[in-house]
C-alpha cells in the first residue's frame, strides 16, 4: 500500500498511529482555499454535534439557497430567526450572521493571505468562533499541516480508543502527545477522525 511521505513519517514516529494509518490506507488531504465563507459556516454548523448530523444540516442549508457553496450575501437580509429556522441553534445563527457581516464589511477577499495574528484577531472577534473553529479553518481551508486541537472531542475519543491517552486525562496531555506528530499533526488528525466517524 502506498502512503504519502507525510504518512510514512507518522508511521515511523508513532507505533500506535501506524496501526491506524495502516488500517485507513492513504487519505488524501484536500484543503479548500476557495469558498472560505462556506467552509466557516460548515465549521460553525459542526460545533458540538456529530459529523453526520452536521453534514445533513449543512447540506440542507445549501439546498435552501439552491447553491453549491454558501456566501455572505445569502445571509445579508435574513434575521436571526430566519437563519435559526435553517436547523440551527440561536448561538450558531448569531455566529453565521456575524460572519456574514464581517465578510460583507471587510474588503478582504482571501483569509489565507493574512498573517496568523491578523487572522486570529479577525475570526476570534466573531461571536461563537473560538480556538477550535480557528484550528479547523487552519486545517481545512488554509491547509496548515501542523495543527492539532485537544478541544476536539472526536480526536480525544480516538486517542483514548487506541490507548494513546487514558480516558478523562487533562486536555494538555493530548496536546503533549500530539507534539510527536509535528510537523504533520493535521495528517494525524485526519486519520484519527476516520476511526470515529
Amino acid at each position: 500500500m502506498r502512503f504519502s511521505k507525510k504518512e510514512e513519517y507518522l508511521r515511523q514516529t508513532d507505533k500506535k498511529l501506524k496501526k491506524i494509518i495502516d488500517k485507513n490506507g492513504h487519505l488524501k488531504f484536500r484543503p479548500n482555499k476557495d469558498n472560505q465563507f462556506d467552509t466557516l459556516v460548515g465549521i460553525v454548523v459542526s460545533q458540538f454535534i456529530s459529523t453526520k448530523a452536521a453534514n445533513s444540516i449543512f447540506e440542507n442549508i445549501r439546498v435552501n439557497f439552491n447553491s453549491e457553496y454558501l456566501n455572505e450575501k445569502h445571509f445579508q437580509n435574513l434575521t436571526l430567526y430566519e437563519i435559526k429556522k435553517l436547523g440551527l441553534s440561536t448561538n450558531k445563527a448569531k455566529t453565521i450572521k456575524e460572519l456574514s457581516e464581517l465578510f460583507l464589511s471587510q474588503s478582504f477577499q482571501d483569509l489565507t493571505k493574512l498573517d496568523k495574528d491578523t487572522l486570529n484577531n479577525k475570526l476570534l472577534s466573531v461571536f461563537g468562533v473560538g480556538p477550535w473553529s480557528l484550528n479547523m479553518f487552519e486545517i481545512f481551508c488554509i491547509g496548515n499541516l501542523d495543527v492539532f486541537s485537544s478541544k476536539d472531542a472526536g480526536l480525544r475519543l480516538a486517542m483514548n480508543n487506541f490507548g494513546m491517552i487514558e480516558v478523562a486525562s487533562d486536555w494538555n496531555k493530548y496536546d503533549k502527545y500530539a507534539e510527536k506528530w509535528s510537523p504533520f499533526k493535521s495528517i494525524a488528525c485526519l486519520h484519527l477522525w476516520k476511526t470515529v466517524d
